[in-house]
């Protein structure tokens, strides 16, 4: 089969491709693992890995720290989109305000979260607020700008069209930048709750205990024990639950915001 650059695929070859690649990565694993080409300490086979999982599971562990974690990650990006979304819109819609924060608000973007976990724990303790103040405080800067340049990057046509026909200035962003804006602004969600995924363990390794389990919490089980298998079985049951979030998120851009 020939293949062109940037050769548009069909949602059914999209779909093979990735099970093909799914493929091989699993049979290069079972190789390198079941051959004894890697020490199971580095790379656990997957029987490792699922015993894994069956270990946490007879623990009666496993659903209840997906379940948490899921819930501290919604909890999360609502606030982000609550609060992020709005100060977004009006950055994007006008440029005083933009100029008044944009830069302020780039510098905080390069400030490590884990540099701020000291300040968490001193504001909200250790409970259950500061896992989610943390997963908060680590995308509610990309909410910001994402959904600033999503609102700059309506075309300046429909304001002067908007304009020329009497629109108000409140007029022009509820009913021009916020419909012309919104497929980018559900984008800004879907890539602020990938990134609450990357972090979810190191929220929940503030005071990380089997009263407050999370998947945080079972990776540090594992690693604590050297458990590889365990730790493995974690990292990609926190990847599966992340693109499964991801995919519905799509789902829903692609029904509602599909223009």
């Amino acid at each position: 089969m020939r293949v062109s650059v940037r050769t548009p695929l069909s949602g059914a070859q999209q779909l093979a491709y990735a099970w093909v690649g799914i493929a091989i990565v699993v049979i290069a694993w079972c190789v390198a693992t079941y051959g004894g080409f890697v020490k199971p300490l580095f790379l656990p086979s997957p029987g490792e890995v699922l015993r894994g999982l069956e270990h946490f599971n007879s623990l009666g562990w496993l659903w209840p720290a997906v379940w948490h974690s899921f819930l501290r990650v919604i909890a999360a990006l609502v606030l982000v989109t609550l609060i992020g979304a709005p100060i977004g819109l009006l950055m994007g819609a006008f440029s005083p305000l933009d100029a008044t924060l944009s830069r302020l608000l780039n510098g905080f973007k390069a400030v490590p979260p884990t540099g701020l976990i000291g300040l968490i724990i001193l504001w909200f303790s250790i409970e259950e607020k500061a896992k989610i103040v943390f997963l908060f405080l680590g995308s509610i800067f990309y909410m910001i700008l994402l959904v600033r340049n999503a609102v700059v990057a309506v075309r300046d046509d429909f304001v002067v069209v908007a304009r020329d026909m009497g629109a108000t200035g409140g007029q022009i962003v509820w009913k021009v930048l916020i419909p012309a804006a919104l497929p980018q602004i559900w984008e800004a969600i879907i890539i602020c709750n990938g990134i609450m995924w990357t972090y979810i363990v190191l929220a929940e390794y503030i005071n990380s205990n089997e009263d407050q389990i999370g998947l945080g919490y079972l990776l540090q089980v594992g690693s604590r024990t050297f458990q590889s298998g365990q730790v493995y079985a974690t990292l990609i049951l926190i990847g599966i639950i992340a693109y499964a979030t991801d995919w519905s998120l799509r789902q829903i851009q692609n029904r509602y915001f599909a223009w």
